[in-house]
């Protein structure tokens, strides 16, 4: 996993697949998860959206079917910037 460490984020769209967050400070910003391996330790998140893809997506669309999450529309998540961390 990449880790990114002693970051502040802001206004940004994150993939969280793939990546270990440390003493990060994440605000303003889209969290995007497709199922895979993310971790973090000692971060703090703030008004932050989650957009969840692919199989991520598809797990919840099953859980839907079956009445344990309930099926509603999230607005759209919008934030300017890239996913690319250094």
């Amino acid at each position: 996993m990449q880790v990114i460490a002693n970051q502040n984020i802001t206004g940004t769209v994150i993939q969280m697949d793939g990546h270990h967050f440390e003493n990060c400070a994440v605000t303003n910003s889209v969290l995007v998860y497709g199922g895979g391996d993310f971790s973090w330790t000692n971060c703090q998140f703030a008004n932050c959206q989650i957009r969840l893809i692919g199989p991520a997506q598809r797990a919840i669309q099953f859980l839907q079917f079956f009445g344990v999450v309930p099926q509603q529309v999230p607005p759209k998540a919008e934030a300017a910037g890239s996913s690319q961390l250094q």
